[in-house]
């Protein structure tokens, strides 16, 4: 049984339940009939010999016998003349008390070991009339106890194969969705393809419950599988030049360095790109734990405005040009946020205004409440960004323009932002025109 599909199983019980069910019904009526079959057997009787009243027919004076039905459900009829002579039949006619005929009612002959019903019907007609007789046995079940058999033979076959077809159609309807499933988890099990979904129709049951806890499942696997791959993609990418520019410098000075000064320079190469190396790894695992929701956001109440007013000195401090910093930063503005990334979210907005920014420009940091949100923006008096490429610059490792006469960065700045923003609820824009600057806007929700 245990190599059986639930499907067939189920179809097996349930067949089986129905089989026990009918059947005791059906045992039920026979044991129930038994009291009634000599009631059965006088019905049996009567009726028999009634329904050849109307094939009782004369021929030129004598009674046309072939019209007549002598044996019928076990009773056999007999015809006598008015002075009692048999003129035909079938079955016993000698028996105790056969010459006496008593008219419409029902005798019991015993003969030995069993009993006979006798019934008697007169038929008055112009040529003297006739007598019917109806002999049959005491136990007669005919109408009762043969009828049931009969149709318990017939019916209960019927029954069962109509209650396996059916009890299959169920089972094969109510498990259809854990087919489903199965072939969907198969095809993600057997492919690469890990987009495949089970996709029920909602519903209230177990089965849609579990196909749509299966599908949640897939997600966060398809999610975590992407960010991995993603993260492998992007490190191999963006390692691959510091790699080789350390291997390079390792060669040259093995090779050339002769003096401790060398050494010195091809040391400050290979840190300035073990650095490079380490920040761009350090903001691949953020955005890849942001991506999979492993770092979630940990929200307290904080001040915003000395968050963002200490960052952007920092970060200006930190860049070493001479940029003016004009700060319109309104006081009390307080917000659920993590202040670790938001911190992160203001640095990089402030790297990229000092990045793009010549010596002498300047930059703005302005921060404001109001109708439950806030704003926060960077603006600089930069290069700008061209139309052409403002849909680009949230993406991964994309490059600003080398026209634009900038250090290449690792492309992952905004990138984080962006990430950093959603976790939060918040939403990010930007404003710019090549030759006079950009302006870059983060809101988010702000309950004071």
């Amino acid at each position: 049984m245990r190599c059986l599909s639930i499907k067939t199983r189920v179809t097996i019980y349930f067949t089986l339940m129905m089989l026990l069910v009918v059947g005791l019904v059906l045992g039920t009526i026979l044991i129930a009939g038994r009291g009634v079959i000599s009631g059965s057997a006088e019905g049996t009787l009567i009726d028999a010999v009634h329904d050849e009243i109307d094939d009782v027919e004369y021929e030129d004076g004598y009674i046309d016998l072939d019209e007549l039905d002598f044996y019928r459900h076990e009773v056999y009829i007999q015809v006598y003349s008015a002075e009692g002579e048999l003129l035909g039949g079938a079955g016993a006619s000698s028996f105790a008390g056969a010459e006496e005929f008593k008219n419409g009612e029902i005798r019991r002959i015993s003969t030995g070991d069993s009993a006979l019903l006798v019934y008697d019907l007169f038929l008055p007609d112009e040529y003297g009339g006739v007598w019917l007789r109806g002999v049959t046995d005491e136990d007669n079940d005919f109408s009762a106890a043969r009828v049931i058999s009969i149709l318990a033979l017939i019916i209960l076959p019927v029954l069962v194969v109509i209650t396996a077809v059916v009890g299959w159609l169920i089972a094969r309807h109510a498990f259809k969705p854990v087919r489903q499933i199965t072939d969907t988890v198969d095809a993600i099990n057997d492919g690469t393809d890990l987009s495949a979904r089970i996709g029920l129709h909602r519903g209230r049951d177990e089965i849609h419950r579990l196909a749509a806890t299966f599908d949640r499942m897939f997600d966060r696997l398809e999610r975590s599988f992407d960010s991995e791959k993603r993260f492998a993609s992007d490190a191999s990418h963006e390692l691959r030049t510091p790699v080789a520019i350390i291997l390079a410098e390792c060669d040259y000075a093995r090779q050339n360095a002769s003096t401790p000064e060398e050494y010195r320079e091809s040391l400050d190469v290979i840190e300035r790109q073990g650095k490079r190396m380490s920040g761009i790894i350090s903001q691949l695992l953020s955005i890849t734990r942001l991506d999979q929701g492993t770092q979630r956001a940990n929200r307290e109440r904080a001040d915003f405005s000395e968050l963002a007013e200490v960052v952007a000195d920092e970060t200006m401090r930190a860049s070493g040009k001479d940029l003016a910093l004009r700060k319109e930063i309104a006081p009390g503005v307080e917000a659920d946020i993590d202040v670790g990334l938001m911190s992160r979210l203001v640095q990089n907005l402030v790297e990229n205004a000092c990045k793009y920014t010549p010596e002498g420009g300047e930059v703005t940091v302005s921060l404001s409440a109001a109708e439950g949100r806030l704003s926060l923006a960077v603006a600089d008096t930069g290069c700008g960004i061209s139309k052409r490429d403002l849909p680009h610059i949230w993406e991964r490792f994309w490059q600003a323009d080398p026209s634009r006469g900038v250090d290449k960065g690792s492309g992952l700045g905004l990138a984080m932002v962006k990430q950093i923003a959603e976790a939060h609820g918040g939403s990010l824009s930007v404003e710019s025109e090549p030759g006079k600057g950009s302006a870059f806007t983060f809101t988010m929700p702000c309950e004071n």
